[in-house]
């Protein structure tokens, strides 16, 4: 009995997706081949078989604010002869593929619990919670940080604010040091930085600011409050230097003496 080999794999897809709380398969057009498209409100997958390079590929993307796909973005590809293909090499690729879903979904999973709070903890605002209220600032960042989420499962704080965040605020720092937009950057960072936990001040902080040059830094320096221009006044001069963990101290050991117990 013949098996189709794209009907296989977008099942296995699909019964790991739904899981994850995307839609179901829906029919895509594409101009390279046969493709299905796998959706959230934010972000999305495709299934896509290339016939003219007889290969499948599976591809994340965007969505618009009218729920169309943005630039796609390959994740895997295999390559798949609709003659000589076999169903262990279907299931191969499928093996693949679920691999790319499932993995930053068990990464996310981890992150989530190691973001657990004690009770009482007033400093509980964290770095996603200041990202998604940078959005207001940049808006780009929000395309940004959903192709984040679905390319890794969770959003790299300390990579995305690095490689993200810190140019857009070096460019507005430097070309308009006075504006309305660097002062309202300014007083977000003051207002995660007296409410943020210990990872977002050290983003802040260690990340963002000491991420910036000497002209940018001392443009929003001019902007911010008592409270983080005390911590930047410290934490400025550990830029670009390695900071050694501490050494444990070696406990003395006390041996009891015979003599000692009488």
């Amino acid at each position: 009995m013949e098996f189709n080999a794209f009907h296989l794999i977008e099942e296995g897809l699909a019964q790991e997706l739904e899981k994850q709380g995307f839609s179901a398969p829906q029919p895509l057009e594409d101009p390279a081949g046969q493709a299905v498209i796998f959706a959230t409100d934010e972000v999305a997958y495709s299934l896509l078989y290339d016939r003219q390079h007889q290969r499948f590929q599976l591809r994340s993307t965007t969505l618009t604010a009218d729920k169309k796909p943005g630039d796609w973005r390959s994740l895997s590809l295999w390559m798949f002869d609709e003659k000589e293909g076999t169903r262990a090499d279907a299931e191969s690729i499928l093996n693949d593929f679920l691999e790319v879903v499932q993995g930053p979904k068990r990464v996310a999973l981890v992150q989530q619990q190691k973001k657990q709070r004690g009770k009482g903890d007033e400093r509980n605002v964290d770095p996603l919670f200041f990202l998604n209220r940078l959005v207001n600032i940049f808006p780009e960042l929000k395309g940004e940080l959903n192709e984040e989420k679905i390319v890794y499962g969770q959003v790299r704080f300390v990579t995305f604010v690095k490689e993200k965040v810190v140019p857009k605020c070096q460019d507005l720092a430097v070309s308009y040091p006075d504006s309305e937009p660097v002062k309202k950057l300014c007083s977000l960072l003051d207002d995660m930085y007296k409410d943020g936990d210990m990872d977002l001040r050290s983003i802040l902080t260690i990340v963002l600011l000491n991420g910036l040059d000497d002209k940018a830094f001392e443009n929003l320096k001019a902007h911010i409050g008592d409270e983080l221009q005390k911590e930047v006044k410290y934490t400025r001069k550990l830029k670009g230097k390695k900071i050694k963990p501490e050494k444990k101290k070696k406990k003395k050991k006390v041996v009891a003496r015979l003599d000692d117990r009488r």
